[in-house]
């Protein structure tokens, strides 16, 4: 993939905080944002698949050194042969030292690659009509408002649930929709709230 993606959409489809990735960009990786004139970073694949990886060692126990970490950056992102302590050939990546450590990368890179399809070809799976939940974004060919489906991801409603609860949805409408969960709302000034006006009437 040559696309950039907000750190928003990589942090929902690496299952991590946004914040924590911007603060790993500049604390530990020394990484200026790659701005688009809004000062935000825009992540390649490889990084997103840095933030994927670094996530699943620490999810296993391996909690990397700064050092380390910058190393392991390095070596994804710069198709570097070998940097410090790793050395990557092709989808294998090996980590030297007294434990030395062999990673198979091939799944890892599928997954994040249907994670982030499945963002970027989501929105084809919605539809507003002014005829269906008075124009609300829903699932094409259902009444199921999209932002319906979301709140109930963030509220920890278990994925099978879901799955039973709208046999009508796709598998890939649910994965839409619980990835959006995870993005929460997109940066900028939140909408004001609605003021109504009363206009006076002859009487």
């Amino acid at each position: 993939m040559s696309l950039r993606f907000d750190t928003r959409v990589a942090a929902a489809a690496t299952a991590q905080d946004p914040k924590l990735m911007r603060q790993e960009f500049s604390r530990v990786l020394h990484m200026p944002a790659q701005t688009d004139g809004l000062k935000r970073h825009r992540l390649r694949f490889r990084e997103v698949l840095y933030f994927k990886l670094k996530g699943t060692l620490e999810r296993e126990g391996l909690v990397l050194s700064p050092e380390d970490r910058r190393a392991l950056y390095k070596v994804l992102t710069i198709r570097a042969g070998e940097v410090g302590g790793w050395r990557r050939t092709g989808r294998k990546l090996v980590r030297a030292g007294d434990v030395p450590i062999t990673l198979d990368l091939t799944n890892i890179v599928r997954s994040t690659h249907s994670a982030l399809r499945t963002v970027l070809r989501g929105e084809d799976l919605i539809e507003s009509r002014s005829d269906v939940c008075s124009g609300e974004p829903v699932f094409k060919g259902t009444r199921v408002p999209v932002v319906h489906l979301i709140e109930q991801f963030r509220t920890g409603v278990p994925f099978p649930e879901i799955a039973e609860d709208y046999p009508q949805l796709s598998e890939k409408a649910l994965r839409y929709a619980e990835l959006r969960s995870r993005m929460g709302q997109a940066p900028g000034r939140p909408p004001g709230p609605l003021k109504i006006r009363r206009t006076a009437t002859a009487s």
